[in-house]
């Protein structure tokens, strides 16, 4: 009967997991896609006005050789970069769900080995107080 019952509720549980992993996989999907579809027109845009204005050269800065100016990524190499990041978490997430779903399932036992009757716990002694020492008068001389 147990194992009938767990067999049920396992059979429900992946009927709802797949629903549940199929949804999950569309909605990923769409969020990479709405995010390849925000870089290509940020990449476009940047094209546009970069070809639409002169962008001037950047001004000598007092000091600069002193130090070790860090050179930015371009508009495409920061785009690869973010779309990577969103793959790499869209797959983070399909990882987590397939772990939680299949921490969902309920393994079959056997039945378990009903418990031995408990005997009442002896009553153990109660322990003496020490009788309490009457204070004694400061001795007079």
């Amino acid at each position: 009967m147990r194992n009938q019952i767990i067999t049920k509720i396992n059979d429900q549980l992946e009927t709802a997991t797949a629903n549940y992993t199929s949804t999950n996989d569309k909605v990923l999907d769409a969020v990479v896609d709405a995010n390849r579809k925000a870089v290509d027109f940020a990449l476009k845009t940047v094209d546009a006005i970069t070809k639409a204005v002169d962008v001037p050269a950047m001004p000598e800065l007092p000091f600069a050789g002193r130090f070790e100016l860090p050179e930015f990524p371009t508009a495409a190499e920061a785009g690869k970069r973010y779309i990577a990041f969103v793959e790499r978490a869209a797959d983070m997430n399909r990882d987590l769900n397939g772990r939680v779903i299949e921490m969902l399932k309920i393994e079959e036992s056997k039945p378990a080995a009903k418990p031995a009757a408990k005997k009442p716990a002896a009553k153990k002694p109660a322990a003496k107080k020490p009788a309490a020492k009457k204070a004694t008068a400061p001795a007079t001389k």
